[in-house]
């Protein structure tokens, strides 16, 4: 079970700029609660079916060489957006896997977005949908420019997004992260996304991921991460949700 405040910080990087924002805002916080952050670096690595053994022996030499290079890379990519301390992981494979696999042993995953669509959307942007959408750990999906907030201004006023009855766990982790930097829980309810376009004072939006399915929760997902610009924290939902009507509301001031 996932612990809040965070203890464990997991950041997906691509060496984008919504991964170095994505950074940013996990050091803000991890200073703040006193968490570690893990930084991940995943992607694909096939050598050819027809290659020899000695081909691929050279190939298995050259990737040892490369990931620890990439180690080193990874570290200073961290440092520069504002990261002192941190562990290192490098992944071969899928990314979305890699990440998923890695949230088991994380409280919050923080990763950015891009926002495209199309195929500039595959690391940062598809991905981000299916990892909100496979973990069972807390996700915090941000874009690069953040809406013009600073890392430590995302914090300051969560408002939560959860449906009738499941509003526990998302009003739990909205209380606690804006208890930890001197902010409150937005305490407002928003009828449509016209109202929400109009509540400025928000600064995160906490999302439940309640829903009675898998493709509903997944629809739900796309929905807010390419209709949103606020970052967004999608937390599961209770155990005890069952209900698919959805309202707006803070909870906890």
């Amino acid at each position: 079970m996932w612990k809040c405040p965070p203890s464990t910080v997991l950041v997906p990087v691509d060496f984008g700029e919504a991964s170095a924002r994505a950074l940013a805002v996990a050091s803000a916080l991890a200073s703040r609660v006193g968490a570690r952050i893990r930084v991940l670096h995943a992607e694909v690595i096939e050598a050819p079916p027809y290659f020899t053994h000695e081909q691929l022996a050279t190939i298995e030499r050259e990737r040892k060489a490369a990931r620890a290079k990439a180690v080193q890379f990874v570290l200073e990519f961290a440092r520069a957006h504002g990261v002192g301390q941190c562990e290192v992981a490098i992944a071969e494979g899928s990314p979305t896997a890699a990440i998923v696999q890695a949230a088991g042993q994380a409280d919050l995953v923080v990763m950015g977005t891009h926002g495209r669509h199309g195929p500039g959307r595959w690391w940062m942007g598809s991905v981000a949908e299916r990892v909100v959408h496979d973990t069972g750990t807390p996700v915090l999906v941000v874009r690069a420019d953040l809406g013009g907030l600073a890392p430590e201004q995302v914090f300051d006023r969560p408002l939560v997004i959860a449906p009738q009855g499941a509003q526990g766990e998302a009003n739990r982790m909205a209380a606690a992260l804006a208890q930890a930097f001197g902010g409150q829980v937005v305490d407002t309810v928003v009828a449509c996304e016209a109202d929400l376009a109009q509540s400025r004072h928000a600064t995160l939006m906490v999302v439940s991921k309640a829903g009675t399915g898998q493709a509903s929760r997944l629809n739900h997902t796309e929905h807010w991460l390419r209709s949103c610009a606020l970052p967004m924290l999608f937390v599961p939902s209770d155990p005890v949700s069952s209900s698919s009507t959805t309202v707006v509301q803070g909870g906890v001031s």
